[in-house]
């Protein structure tokens, strides 16, 4: 297998992403259905216990990975010109970059 994320890596990269996010989705909505939060002091405090953020932090890592490789899957599919491709994805992948940060700035707090 090469080093680039085509073929079977970008399809296990897929899958997996979808299977955790699926997991992730239905635990969360299994909580706040069975014991949601009192209020945002009781979600907060929830969500800053070290196992329930660490799975939020995956989920943010599984959703941009997963948004990556279909965006760039259908970037290399239907956009033909090569510049245009290399600026759409640049620009994609700033967007990602950004999301990143903002999710982790949340994640740990330094956001309101």
């Amino acid at each position: 297998m090469s080093r680039r994320a085509t073929g079977l890596r970008a399809w296990a990269v897929q899958r997996l992403s979808a299977a955790y996010l699926a997991v992730f989705a239905l635990v969360l909505a299994g909580r706040l259905v069975l014991a949601p939060p009192a209020d945002v002091l009781a979600w907060r405090a929830w969500v800053a216990t070290p196992w329930i953020n660490a799975a939020f932090g995956l989920a943010l890592a599984a959703l941009l990975l997963h948004a990556w490789v279909g965006i760039r899957d259908v970037v290399l599919d239907y956009v033909h010109s090569v510049p245009l491709r290399l600026a759409v994805l640049a620009f994609v992948l700033l967007a990602l970059a950004a999301y990143a940060w903002w999710g982790l700035r949340i994640l740990t707090g330094a956001a309101p």
